[in-house]
């Protein structure tokens, strides 16, 4: 009987132990999260951030988060990469920055990464702070003022294009009622240069027929019908 209860005994002994081991596991793994550091780096931090990174380099983010209880590896790279750098730039941005960060949204839209590789020493998170603190706003004035200016250019040139031609008014040294023409009966009056040209003779060609056509019918007129008594002639 004491053997029985002693094997019976046993499993509900290990089942505890399991147990328990479960519950100490699920501990420490919530222990950890709990012990995450999300507010702001402090002075001493920065300082061993930077010798660690002096030490291993910036890249073993995984292995410097160890030596800062509280930091996880994203936390410490992202603190370097946009703050303890040296390579990053703290200043004001300039007027030229400015207007390359305009002129590049142009282009790439919200893509902050790409924009930041054309400014040597800003982080792409700089940036982005920047366009929505001070560009954004910049940004849309210019943008009415674009479209304000380019509606006010649509209007003025409406207004000041010329008349069209009243159908009365034409040149005086041209009427096509009294023009000679080579053309058969019923096709109007003389044709234009471009109009001559597209028969595949040249206009002065068809300016010397007229000239010539025209003497002839001077001559014919003055041989067949006498001169007048008053002296008139054609």
């Amino acid at each position: 009987m004491d053997i029985f209860n002693r094997s019976s005994s046993s499993p509900s002994s290990t089942s505890s132990d399991s147990s328990s081991d479960s519950s100490s596991l699920s501990g420490n793994k919530t222990h950890k999260k709990s012990d995450r550091i999300k507010g702001p780096w402090s002075a001493e931090e920065d300082k061993i951030l930077t010798r660690l990174v002096e030490r291993y380099g910036a890249r073993n983010w995984s292995l410097i988060s160890k030596y800062i209880k509280g930091r996880s590896g994203k936390s410490c790279r992202l603190r370097w990469c946009n703050q303890l750098s040296p390579n990053v730039q703290h200043r004001p941005f300039s007027a030229a920055e400015d207007d390359a960060i305009l002129a590049a949204h142009e282009k790439y839209g919200n893509r902050w990464a790409t924009i930041a590789r054309l400014l040597p020493g800003r982080t792409d998170n700089a940036v982005k702070n920047h366009w929505n603190s001070t560009l954004k706003r910049r940004y849309q004035i210019q943008q009415q003022q674009k479209l304000k200016i380019g509606g006010e250019n649509m209007g003025s040139s409406s207004s000041t294009a010329c008349p069209p031609p009243v159908s009365g008014d034409y040149d005086d040294e041209y009427d096509p009622m009294t023009t000679l023409s080579l053309a058969p009966p019923g096709m109007g009056g003389a044709g234009t240069a471009e109009r001559r040209t597209e028969e595949g003779l040249p206009a002065e060609f068809w300016d010397v027929m007229r000239n010539v056509i025209a003497r002839e019918v001077r001559e014919y007129v003055t041989t067949s019908f006498p001169e007048p008594s008053t002296g008139f002639r054609l």
